[in-house]
């Protein structure tokens, strides 16, 4: 892997959450990997066992589908200046295998699989009929 030099004066990043990654140089392999349960009910009344084992979902378990690749790709790229400069970077928040990086990498493999569960008092679909 030809690799560029990165100059970056500052960077500033308020919050970094759920298998994010702030990774400052060089990496071969970066995979953040986030399985996430989210439960919002009516009533915030929550007694801490709600789910106790993520693989009862099978979305967790299920292979992710990836396109298929059928074409060549040929690429030929020239690095007229081997330093890439920035002035500074600000990011609010990173979350759910999400990836700031700065460097070379040869393979990022993101994956975040949440799953949403809204539990209401009353239907709230009633007044639409």
């Amino acid at each position: 892997m030809y690799s560029r030099s990165s100059l970056v004066n500052w960077i500033l990043v308020s919050s970094v959450l759920s298998s994010a990654v702030v990774q400052i140089g060089d990496s071969n392999q970066v995979t953040p990997d986030t399985k996430a349960y989210a439960l919002q009910r009516e009533l915030p009344i929550f007694n801490g066992n709600e789910v106790e084992d993520l693989s009862q979902y099978p979305m967790y378990s299920q292979p992710l589908p990836l396109p298929l690749l059928t074409e060549n790709i040929q690429q030929c790229t020239i690095h007229e200046n081997p330093i890439i400069k920035v002035a500074s970077i600000r990011v609010i928040g990173l979350g759910a295998s999400s990836v700031l990086h700065v460097g070379s990498t040869r393979q990022i493999k993101m994956e975040s699989r949440v799953k949403h569960n809204r539990e209401y008092l009353s239907n709230p679909y009633d007044d639409e009929e």
